[in-house]
């Protein structure tokens, strides 16, 4: 593919317009044209495909992806599934080496997996052959490009890092003299507090992850660092090597001690919250009928906005509770874009990636409302006066753990154990630690048979 020329691409007016989904516009400066034409090829007839979660940032990429296509000529179409069907997506495509997307975007856990199934590319050469201002890898949030990188290799671009953050209503909890939690005991009194009070019909005391499988699963990961306990024996904050002995730690004391809350804390949501996931607990609060939640912070552009929030105005934020005696490590989630292993048209997907997660281009992204992943958009102060709970998530983003999931290929597969067997103890079907000792024997005997190295 020829390279751009400048002349190719400048217009005699200062900007122009083109179509996202039908009724969006997208603009484009002729410095951004000039900009981009010493750093994109043209793609003319090309067409690019990308796979991806539906999550609520693809407004972002409906609008912003018009621009690539100005300026490249190529056509950008999008896959986006739900989550475990993403993940049973993608995962086929790769087994099946298929060069049907060019551009994935990945969950963190699945790091690990992507990398030794060969699914993706090494973006480090790729990054090493661009011109570094384009790039300024360091600008991204340093857990993130932690949670981006396997065995010494860049899996994708750290565009969206998630981070829970705790959400609460600021009118009632003012009305109650009540300030946010800092312990898992004062959470629940805060939920004891609203469930069943008159004084405010049909509020419930919290909402959470609660589904069998992944929901819960995950949920277990996000709370389990907040008792001071770990999944395995050195995975912890701090680890010199995070793999080095996977010895399962399901049963622990302070696993039971997580589902335990959790079960306790069913008592504060309404009937049907069994069944509760990510949309479903951002529902619940969006619509004012919880009083808190703690979620990640992709979610706080939909409770400020009034269209789909009846608590837009009434609603702040801080970094998440722990288990008295312990300090927080708010939990880390989020995606990262990568290069399809098997892709006839790496080029260009670079080519997009590079212009996707480039500091102009995510700044636009975050504006649209997607997530912050470099320290330039949290620094920026419009960005920083529009979105208010951007000092919280910078703080969550310092104190976060990049293992805060696992990252290893078994990674999908151990978390659907762990909310298959916390869901069995939510329902009363077993206890709390008859569940969690399957669980623990279940993933043993999936790390014995992969070759994993245990101490017990």
């Amino acid at each position: 593919m020829r390279r751009l020329g400048i002349t190719a691409v400048l217009l005699s007016a200062a900007s122009f317009s083109v179509f996202a989904g039908g009724n969006q516009e997208a603009e484009i400066t002729s410095e951004e044209q000039a900009l981009w034409a010493n750093y994109l090829q043209d793609w003319s007839g090309e067409t690019l495909r990308m796979i991806m979660i539906a999550d609520p940032w693809i407004p972002a990429f409906d609008q912003l992806n018009p621009k690539f296509e100005a300026i490249t000529g190529a056509e950008v179409q999008m896959d986006a599934y739900g989550y475990d069907q993403t993940h049973e997506k993608q995962v086929l495509e790769g087994t099946q080496k298929s060069s049907t997307y060019d551009v994935i975007v990945l969950d963190s856990p699945w790091v690990g997996e992507f990398w030794e199934g060969g699914f993706v590319e090494d973006l480090t050469p790729y990054i090493e052959k661009t011109n570094p201002d384009i790039i300024r890898y360091d600008d991204f949030v340093s857990v993130f490009r932690d949670v981006a990188e396997w065995d010494g290799h860049i899996v994708g671009m750290p565009f969206s890092p998630y981070f829970i953050t705790y959400y609460y209503r600021k009118d009632i909890f003012e009305q109650e003299g009540l300030s946010p939690p800092r312990t898992y005991a004062e959470w629940l009194n805060i939920a004891d507090r609203f469930t069943d009070n008159p004084n405010y019909p049909n509020m419930f005391g919290l909402t959470m992850n609660n589904q069998q499988g992944s929901p819960v699963g995950q949920a277990w990961f996000e709370y389990i660092w907040n008792f001071g306990g770990r999944p395995f024996k050195s995975t912890y904050p701090g680890s010199p090597d995070p793999y080095a002995d996977m010895t399962p730690m399901f049963d622990s004391p302070e696993s039971i001690a997580v589902v335990e809350l959790f079960k306790e804390a069913l008592k504060y949501q309404p009937e049907g919250a069994l069944s509760f996931a990510w949309d479903e607990r951002t529902q619940l609060f969006a619509s004012g009928r919880a009083a808190q939640v703690s979620s990640f912070n992709l979610r706080a552009p939909l409770y400020i906005d009034p269209d789909r929030s009846s608590i837009a105005g009434d609603i702040a934020t801080a970094v998440v509770p722990a288990a008295e005696g312990f300090d927080p490590v708010p939990p880390v989630g989020g995606w990262v874009i990568g290069i399809n292993k098997h892709s006839v048209n790496k080029d260009m997907a670079w080519d997009y990636i590079k212009w996707f997660t480039s500091p102009s281009t995510h700044r636009e992204f975050v504006d649209l409302s997607g997530v912050a992943a470099r320290y330039s958009a949290f620094e920026d102060p419009e960005l920083a006066d529009k979105y208010w709970w951007f000092p919280v998530v910078a703080e969550s983003a310092d104190m976060g753990y990049a293992e805060c999931r696992p990252r290893i290929p078994e990674s999908f597969e151990i978390i659907s154990t762990v909310g298959l067997y916390v869901s069995r103890a939510l329902t009363g079907e077993l206890s709390s630690q008859e569940a969690m000792s399957r669980a623990n024997e279940e993933i043993r005997q999936l790390l014995e048979e992969r070759g994993y190295p245990m101490s017990e």
